[in-house]
């Protein structure tokens, strides 16, 4: 009889990503382990021994234990900062939060087992500027960009594209939710029992979006503030449709977003209120091979890539989020079996397609 595989998820409490993934785990023949850094260290604890070149001992919460060493695969989703208790001091806190992530981050780095993906490859992957220089540079089109703090170079930026721009983020456009996603979700909980998912009233996070802006002659005034911090302008460029292209292994999923059928989502479709048509889609070989080789290339098993569709077909990259989310496109094109393929390379350390199977 074989000994079920010890899958860990590094995530937090409320993840609804990793609540899907967790039954398709156990009926693949894995004992997955969701693992909370944000539990230690008032609600969990660690031991570590360095034994015969490795580190030996267990992280415990009040349910599970997880023995350090049956660890085969991690699946990092997305952990919230360490809890710490509110008796401390500042300088205190800030002391047990740089410990704590030493400690982990150490151990993480010796970690020899399958991962989806390492922690220091999303890191790498993650900005931005660096990710229009290597898709380019992979010989896909990338939007004309200028990051600036000075108005008048975003003025003249704006004049060259036509007098139309957009402005994105350049972090995460979840203002006060991510950096602060325990506290959030203290407020955001109304019920649910110990050891089940909890029941979230997201009317409480009061978080706000930063959403992809058109910057034209009707709001140019907003370029005045841009002096506070670095501010990312590119080129309009009309669509088509967009696509969203998530690689999982050696599997290469596509997803049509017609965003340009409601107009909330003409400039940024991430208003999910509003309905709009979601189909499954496909990629010329050479751009579905590029797209692979920017996965690849950073160190990546998984990752989601966005693109735009302009009405002459020219496929221009916008960017590649590391650790992006997929639950919402396996939902809306289910025929997409992205679950599916993220257990299966979690328990094989490999996907079971071939790219041109998904194009």
């Amino acid at each position: 009889m074989s000994i079920p595989k010890r899958v860990v998820i590094v995530t937090q409490e409320y993840d609804p990503h990793a609540d899907a993934l967790m039954p398709l785990l156990i009926a693949g023949g894995g004992d997955p382990f969701r693992l909370h850094p944000a539990d230690l260290p008032t609600a969990a604890y660690l031991r570590m021994e360095l034994k015969d070149r490795r580190w030996v001992g267990l992280f415990a919460d009040r349910r599970r234990k997880l023995e350090l060493t049956d660890i085969r695969a991690v699946w990092w989703r997305r952990p919230a900062r360490h809890r710490l208790p509110e008796s401390l001091s500042a300088d205190e806190r800030h002391f047990a939060q740089l410990e704590l992530e030493h400690t982990l981050r150490g151990f993480w780095a010796t970690l020899d087992c399958h991962w989806v993906s390492a922690p220091e490859s999303i890191r790498a992957a993650s900005y931005k500027p660096a990710q229009l220089v290597r898709a380019a540079s992979l010989g896909l089109e990338a939007p004309r960009t200028l990051i600036t703090t000075e108005t008048d170079a975003a003025r003249e930026f704006i004049a060259r594209c036509g007098g139309r721009a957009i402005y994105k983020v350049l972090s995460d456009p979840m203002l006060g939710f991510a950096t602060r996603s325990d506290e959030v979700m203290a407020k955001c909980r109304v019920a649910g029992k110990p050891g089940e998912p909890p029941i979230i009233d997201w009317s409480r996070a009061r978080t706000r979006a930063t959403y992809t802006t058109l910057i034209d002659e009707h709001n140019n005034e907003l370029l005045e503030s841009i002096n506070l911090a670095p501010c990312q302008f590119q080129e309009y460029i009309p669509k088509r449709h967009e696509l969203r292209v998530t690689v999982v292994g050696d599997d290469l999923f596509v997803a049509e977003i017609h965003s340009q059928q409601h107009a909330r989502t003409t400039v940024d479709w991430r208003h999910y209120d509003v309905t709009i048509p979601y189909k499954r889609g496909s990629l010329p070989i050479e751009i579905a091979e590029r797209c692979m080789a920017l996965v690849r290339g950073y160190g990546l098993t998984y990752a989601a890539i966005d693109l735009i569709v302009a009405p002459d077909g020219r496929h221009v990259f916008l960017e590649i989020n590391p650790n992006g989310q997929w639950l919402w496109v396996a939902e809306l094109v289910p025929e997409l079996r992205i679950a599916e393929a993220l257990a299966e390379l979690l328990l094989n350390g490999k996907s079971s397609c071939t790219l041109k199977e998904v194009l």
